[in-house]
């Protein structure tokens, strides 16, 4: 049998390079949001007929494994039977966590200091989300439900005439929880919360589960393998906010949409695959999905439902991480993220099921963008797609740097450094920070922000493409990334380590304050302003015990670690030790 599957990759090898570059559509222009959205918005009907007429949705490799399954793979019968399989070859014992993961500090625990720039950025970024409306933000929901509309639609990519109309709201759903979590205000609480209840009026009415600002039809088109915007790219952004204000903000409300929106996609996805096959599903996936397998095993690790389990697979793209895991460096002319997010989806993958193959394509695409297709600030593309690796200087100009893959980045080295702990990846994750996140917003004025950064010499953000964007017209993809962004500024200031003498690793150095729970401690980070004629950075960190001192003992130590910097014991409360931490094992 291993000699089999061997000669089967060997047979097909070859053909992955060759075709790969069918992997979004055939006619590449079309994966990119900006065209797509000038295509639409276009009342020219030749150009719209001659793009489209290039519009064909190919075979991939993906055929050779459709080969192995059964063509009715999802019948009542066996339904899950090869997932069961898959489960019990790569984890006899059940899936698990892969390894011992840091583990995220919760949002709630974590208060950025008023005087930091981060602050004052996420403080811009609240002042947007409190001026959005509730009325427009549900309106073509409300519209597509058949359900009375208040107020007007907002305009721009939320217009009701926009295929993509729908994605910002789940950007907001995100976002709205994160700074939740963050400030804990209360004006911002009643005004998620008033539109989940808006939008599960709307399924209710629908009654299938279906969720969305546009009709289901467009999911007739994608499923036909005919032109249509990224309808699954807003699927995901309407259920990862959903799992947001569950996870974030604790509305079991939210959770229950989220679950009835999957079985309405699954069952979609069933009767494709029953009616045709699985190699026909993989074809339709070639249009943009955003990061429809990341939201869907996140869902599973809390219902553990099987069918969550399943349809996440489902939304791994073989065409892609193929590629990446046999490391062939081969992404220039990819649409960049289109593909990120498929990257984290494996991520998940693979701290969900112990898979080590998803833990190798994860590890090897950050490796060949941070090599061969990163600039200097961390960030990735130049107008939306990869080019030649390392080829970046001729690419220099108004359309590098997407907003959204900089989000999406930051998630990809986010996942390795709690899986390794290695400098490399807290080292990118600070660059594409400070200069991909923070550099987005004009100054403190809420809600103008920009989809590109320039990084040609003499060029202007007021002077690219895009330019900057207004507040209630916009609502380009960067707009949806920037506000979730923005509004999580503190979940990876801190990770915490867990054992019998628990460890806290600090790699951004952000003014900020942490309460941490596990050891027991409030800890304090002051960073100084950085200035140009001092080489040194300086910060004070502060402890206070949320204990009496004297109910230490030797049994409790606890071990606190600023990665590759200092180690401080704090033990019984007699004073601190200082050192240069040499290496990371215990101390």
């Amino acid at each position: 049998m291993k000699n089999f599957v061997f000669k089967v990759l060997v047979l097909f090898l070859s053909c992955w390079v060759a075709l790969c570059k069918e992997c979004t559509n055939s006619f590449p222009q079309l994966a990119s949001h900006t065209f797509r959205y000038e295509l639409l918005s276009s009342k020219n009907e030749t150009w719209k007929k001659e793009v489209y007429s290039h519009y064909h949705l190919t075979p991939t490799d993906d055929s050779a494994w459709s080969n192995l399954l059964p063509r009715k793979m999802l019948s009542e019968t066996d339904e899950f039977s090869w997932t069961m399989i898959y489960r019990k070859m790569k984890n006899p014992d059940g899936f698990k966590l892969a390894g011992d993961f840091l583990k995220e500090v919760s949002l709630h625990d974590v208060k950025l200091d008023p005087s930091s720039l981060h602050w004052r950025a996420q403080q811009t970024n609240l002042e947007y989300l409190l001026m959005l409306d509730v009325d427009s933000l549900v309106w073509s929901f409300q519209k597509t439900a058949g359900s009375p509309t208040a107020g007007k639609a907002y305009e721009g990519w939320e217009d009701p005439t926009c295929e993509l109309r729908g994605h910002f709201v789940g950007h907001y759903l995100s976002a709205s929880a994160h700074m939740w979590a963050s400030t804990h205000n209360v004006t911002l609480k009643e005004k998620m919360t008033a539109v989940v209840s808006a939008l599960s009026e709307c399924q209710n009415k629908m009654g299938s589960g279906y969720l969305s600002a546009f009709p289901s039809e467009q999911f007739d088109r994608f499923e036909a393998l005919k032109p249509v915007w990224a309808p699954y790219y807003t699927i995901h952004k309407i259920l990862a906010g959903l799992l947001d204000q569950y996870t974030f903000a604790d509305n079991t409300q939210a959770l229950k949409m989220t679950k009835w929106m999957v079985e309405y996609f699954y069952n979609r996805v069933q009767n494709v695959i029953t009616k045709y096959s699985v190699e026909r599903h993989w074809n339709s996936l070639n249009e943009e999905t955003g990061g429809m397998n990341d939201v869907l095993y996140r869902l599973y690790t809390i219902t553990q439902d099987p069918k969550h389990l399943l349809l996440a697979h489902l939304f791994d793209k073989p065409c892609f991480l193929g590629l990446l895991a046999v490391q062939a460096d081969d992404i220039s002319g990819f649409h960049a993220n289109t593909h990120i997010p498929v990257v984290i989806g494996s991520q998940m993958r693979y701290e969900v099921t112990g898979d080590p193959l998803y833990k190798v394509t994860g590890t090897f695409f950050m490796d060949i963008v941070n090599a061969s297709h990163g600039y200097a600030t961390g960030g990735t593309s130049a107008g939306e797609f990869w080019s030649d690796p390392k080829r970046l200087a001729s690419t220099l100009g108004t359309e590098n740097e997407e907003s959204c893959t900089t989000y999406n980045m930051l998630k990809v080295s986010r996942h390795l450094f709690r899986w390794t702990k290695e400098m490399v990846y807290a080292d990118y994750y600070e660059r594409a920070l400070t200069n991909g996140v923070l550099s987005i917003q004009r100054g403190t004025e809420p809600g103008v922000m920009i989809y590109m950064l320039p990084l040609g010499r003499g060029d202007s953000k007021a002077k690219s493409y895009h330019g900057w964007g207004t507040r209630f017209s916009s609502f380009w993809c960067c707009y949806g990334t920037g506000i979730e962004s923005f509004s999580k500024l503190g979940d990876s200031i801190y990770f915490e380590e867990e054992g019998n003498v628990p460890g806290l690793y600090i790699i951004q150095y952000i003014s900020s304050s942490l309460d941490w729970k596990s050891g027991n401690i409030v800890l304090n980070q002051k960073v100084d302003p950085v200035v140009s004629w001092d080489p040194y950075l300086r910060m004070t960190h502060t402890f206070s015990s949320k204990q009496v001192l004297s109910a230490f003992t030797p049994e409790s130590i606890l071990q606190y670690l600023v990665l590759d910097k200092y180690y401080l014991i704090v033990s019984d409360g007699l004073g601190y030790d200082f050192g240069h931490l040499r290496d990371t094992k215990q101390i």
